[in-house]
């Protein structure tokens, strides 16, 4: 049978450069569509462009999220330049989201000729969970911890002496309040997928994560008070617990692969072609021929 051919450096490098080509040309033109194309599709949507009353996608995830806000506080521009700002960041970050797909299916055909056929279903597997709880993390942001700290913040406005029509916010801050928190929370909720990557690998085990889990659980705390400066004790406790949650979930699933590796199941030598399984005094593989040198 027709061996592999065994890629050179540059051929490698070339393949990534046309790899990275195509991710780039995809947020481009997400990152177009949010910034150009209207909500409605229209002749007299295309004619507002003149007139100044044109709307693009991006107006109906700005609108949606400053409607968390309405009857609480009052958004201000704060600077001249500053919806510009938010226009321009919220596009991009709707497009990087939007790229995700495609980011994810380049990354994959880019290492899957290295991949053994075990292997092409563990990361399979993987970026199904990363992408899950990635939308689970962004999603539980956005809709319950978000509008939960705004509520807080007025309260404590109030607390101060600021009535509720005297309460303003800075349009940026609060945008980037929604953003980042979203963002860096949809990230911290992979957590656990990498955590169970990592030990499938081989690369950490399941009784350091156990031993060390008040160290862990602290930084993690610290981080997410971090992540939402604005928040409070029990806004981050709200965030926190879902993690501890997920993590210690991650341990349970974590802990059969490794008792399936003390069995044995990982340790039967493997074709780096078909995956079947290779005696340890045979060069070649029963099924596909190929040699393993």
């Amino acid at each position: 049978m027709q061996e592999q051919k065994e890629m050179t450096l540059y051929e490698h490098l070339m393949e990534l450069r046309n790899r990275l080509k195509i991710v780039a040309i995809f947020y481009i033109a997400s990152l177009l569509f949010w910034l150009v194309f209207p909500k409605n599709i229209s002749l007299g949507e295309l004619g507002s462009i003149i007139s100044g009353e044109y709307i693009p996608m991006i107006t109906l995830v700005l609108e949606h999220a400053a409607g968390m806000s309405q009857g609480l506080v009052k958004l201000i521009p704060g600077t001249l330049t500053s919806p510009l700002e938010i226009y321009f960041i919220a596009a991009a970050l709707m497009a990087l989201i939007t790229s995700i797909p495609v980011i994810g299916y380049e990354f994959y055909m880019y290492v899957d000729p290295a991949l053994y056929p075990h292997e092409r279903r563990l990361i399979w597997g993987f970026m199904a969970a990363f992408l899950s709880l990635y939308a689970i993390g962004a999603f539980f942001s956005y809709f319950f911890v978000v509008p939960l700290i705004v509520r807080f913040m007025v309260i404590f406005a109030r607390i101060i002496g600021i009535p509720p029509e005297q309460t303003f916010i800075n349009a940026g801050d609060y945008y980037m309040l929604v953003f980042s928190t979203v963002a860096l929370m949809g990230l911290l909720f992979t957590s656990p997928a990498i955590f169970v990557l990592l030990v499938r690998f081989g690369l950490i085990s399941t009784s350091t994560f156990t031993k060390n889990r008040l160290y862990i659980y602290g930084i993690l705390y610290l981080v997410i008070a971090f992540i939402t400066p604005d928040g409070w004790l029990v806004g981050n406790t709200v965030l926190f617990l879902p993690l501890v949650i997920l993590l210690e979930a991650s341990v349970i699933v974590a802990r059969r692969f490794e008792k399936a590796r003390e069995l044995g199941s990982y340790s039967v030598p493997r074709c780096k072609f078909c995956g079947a399984e290779i005696p340890e005094d045979r060069i070649f593989c029963p099924k596909c021929g190929r040699s393993q040198e």
